[in-house]
């Protein structure tokens, strides 16, 4: 396994309103600051998606000798959508299919939709299943992967997302997120589900203490979870604590490495 950055962890710098961090800087930043050489940006850190652009953000990262390896896709659409509303969802996503293969990426992020229900209808899982069947079947030409994290809404369940992807006809796989699941589960077994059909892995990070301690959740019993799935990618730091992020980063690092 390799540690890779989330461009989520550096997300008050990219959003912060005088000297924002531009993603044309990201690799530089991920490679000078960090000494990482695998970046995952967020479709919404993309000040422009012109050819002209994506050409630049390679050459910066491909200068820096980083790989962009997926674009995390949020879109204001439900893919738990039947019909029109479905549609647009799919497309929504589709937009940033041929961007990734442009970057050279081998997935995008699409998230399942579905709101906060406590229980989804048949038609929601089929509508979801069908909507990411069809954003599947227009990136696979392009050599992308379609992949859904465990990221609220329908995919808040590890039963749920299995459902979706086999009703799908496994048309798409995971990205794991070692967090992002309720409280009321148990997220040893729920990420024993879905470890198997990991593309990508999410090392969701929340705040670190200066002894390495991670009291929210075993980060090492995350990581031997993957290895025991044979998952042997990327580990993507996604830090979400407080403070300072760089520092944050920094110590996700360190205690990552020691299980990887």
């Amino acid at each position: 396994m390799k540690l890779s950055l989330a461009g989520w962890s550096l997300n008050e710098r990219f959003m912060q309103k005088r000297n924002a961090l531009r993603l044309l800087d990201f690799p530089k930043v991920a490679r000078s600051r960090f000494g990482i050489d695998a970046i995952e940006p967020n479709n919404i850190f993309f000040e422009s998606t012109t050819l002209k652009y994506l050409r630049e953000l390679k050459k910066c990262a491909r200068n820096e000798g980083v790989s962009i390896l997926n674009i995390a896709v949020d879109e204001p659409f439900d893919m738990c959508q039947g019909g029109w509303l479905g549609r647009r969802a799919v497309n929504g996503y589709a937009w940033w299919i041929p961007i990734a293969a442009e970057l050279g990426c081998t997935a995008i992020r699409a998230n399942s939709g579905g709101g906060d229900a406590r229980s989804y209808s048949s038609a929601q899982f089929q509508a979801c299943a069908d909507n990411f069947a069809n954003l599947a079947d227009r990136a696979r030409p392009l050599g992308i992967r379609i992949v859904m994290e465990n990221h609220w809404g329908l995919s808040g369940d590890p039963d749920r997302m299995l459902k979706v992807r086999k009703m799908s006809s496994n048309a798409f796989d995971f990205l794991v997120d070692f967090g992002n699941w309720p409280k009321t589960l148990d997220r040893y077994a729920a990420l024993e589900k879905i470890m198997p059909y990991a593309h990508a892995v999410h090392a969701k990070i929340y705040q670190i203490d200066a002894n390495g301690r991670h009291p929210s959740f075993n980060l090492g019993r995350c990581v031997q979870i993957a290895k025991s799935a044979g998952y042997d990618g990327f580990l993507g730091i996604e830090y979400e604590g407080g403070g300072n992020q760089d520092e944050g980063v920094r110590r996700a690092m360190r205690e990552l490495k020691k299980f990887i």
